[in-house]
């Protein structure tokens, strides 16, 4: 994977190349950032730039043989670790014996997340994790020579997930490095890491992703028009994966218009029997697209006040919407769509955390009510 295939990043991109200019490159980088940022995508971009045969001052050549194995994750001179499950008490699980399908997820969608890696294993209700039986094949490896004479790069991924003895190994090999050995480590969760291994390491913050980086993404892989496209990015909350789960399930986001006009309505209104109809009919919906919805309506509330305000270039709205907002959003003031928003992302909050979701979407209502009527008075 190229440098120039990473969404954004740039800052991160130009201190990797940095290191690699001056001579100064790091045995141990912790990679650190938001979940959906492209923390493995950047690392995995970096161990070609170090591999690469021909590379050019800010990126790999691509064309290469190196670039090429690193691309199929077959290269013998990068060593993945990742969390494995054990499908019998017995197993000793290594992170080689599902390299196929580490392969087929990173070869569909680099941005792949630790929920989307648990279901490829097909786990159910096993914890994967990084095992002590990892340490036989990391010792065996820390103690090859590198095959094309450059480094030898170990990309740890998912590291809270190392098991204690393992994390004990690899600090000794971080304390005294194999000559041309890099360690590049990926962590979404850097507090449930070793302390020690984080003082050993060189921390790489990767940043949110930006609405437009993600809409960009996101036309170059699903060829969508650009309106949509940005529609996506905006609710993706600076997430690629979240905004390719998004994509999945674009059939029930576009239902959202039509439940939030009814919703909001029927709470407007306050009619019992009737907000308890549509209530009755989020408990038939799962969670994660409850939690889409709440997040549509917080983008509506949002573009909604850009509307009344007259400010035109924060509005991202499609005809229909615009349909729908031509009224809608002569009720919404900064104050109202701050004390919605507010709301909105409490009852998210609840729903993330499995309360009743008729409690929740009841009470939500109730407060989208007084809101709505104390902006119309």
């Amino acid at each position: 994977m190229k440098f120039s295939e990473v969404l954004g990043q740039h800052k991160v991109k130009k201190q990797l190349t940095g290191m690699s200019a001056s001579g100064r490159i790091s045995h141990n980088l912790l990679f650190t950032g938001p979940k959906g940022s492209g923390k493995l995508p950047l690392a995995m971009a970096y161990a070609q730039f170090l591999l690469c045969e021909n590379p050019t001052e800010t990126d790999s050549c691509g064309e290469c043989s190196s670039c090429k194995r690193i691309s199929n994750l077959e290269h013998p001179d990068l060593h993945l670790v990742y969390p494995v499950i054990k499908k019998k008490s017995t197993d000793k699980p290594k992170s080689d014996d599902f390299i196929e399908l580490f392969r087929e997820l990173f070869k569909a969608q680099p941005y792949f997340s630790y929920i989307d890696w648990v279901v490829k294993l097909n786990a159910e209700n096993k914890q994967a994790g990084i095992f002590v039986s990892e340490n036989e094949a990391l010792i065996h490896k820390l103690s090859l020579k590198s095959y094309g004479g450059k480094y030898k790069i170990f990309i740890f991924w998912m590291m809270e997930k190392v098991n204690m003895e393992t994390a004990n190994k690899l600090l000794k090999a971080l304390e005294e490095p194999p000559e041309k050995t890099i360690f590049l480590l990926i962590s979404d969760r850097t507090e449930l890491i070793l302390p020690t291994i984080i003082s050993r390491s060189q921390l790489i913050r990767t940043q949110i992703l930006q609405t437009d980086e993600i809409a960009e993404g996101l036309r170059a892989q699903f060829k969508m028009p650009e309106n949509e496209a940005q529609k996506l990015a905006v609710f993706a909350d600076g997430s690629f994966n979240k905004a390719i789960s998004l994509v999945a399930n674009s059939d029930e986001l576009g239902k959202n218009l039509d439940r939030f006009i009814e919703y909001f309505r029927m709470s407007y209104s306050f009619n019992i029997e009737n907000i308890n109809k549509i209530v009755n009919d989020f408990k038939t919906m799962s969670r994660d697209n409850i939690v889409e919805f709440l997040q549509y309506c917080l983008f509506l509330v949002r573009n909604n006040m850009a509307l009344n305000m007259q400010l035109e270039d924060m509005v991202h709205l499609t005809e229909e919407e615009r349909k729908f907002s031509q009224n809608f959003s002569k009720m919404i003031n900064p104050s109202t769509a701050n004390l919605l928003s507010r709301e909105l992302e409490e009852a998210i909050f609840h729903i993330t955390r499995n309360v009743n979701t008729k409690i929740v979407m009841f009470d939500l209502a109730i407060k989208i009510h007084e809101n709505l009527k104390n902006s119309s008075n």
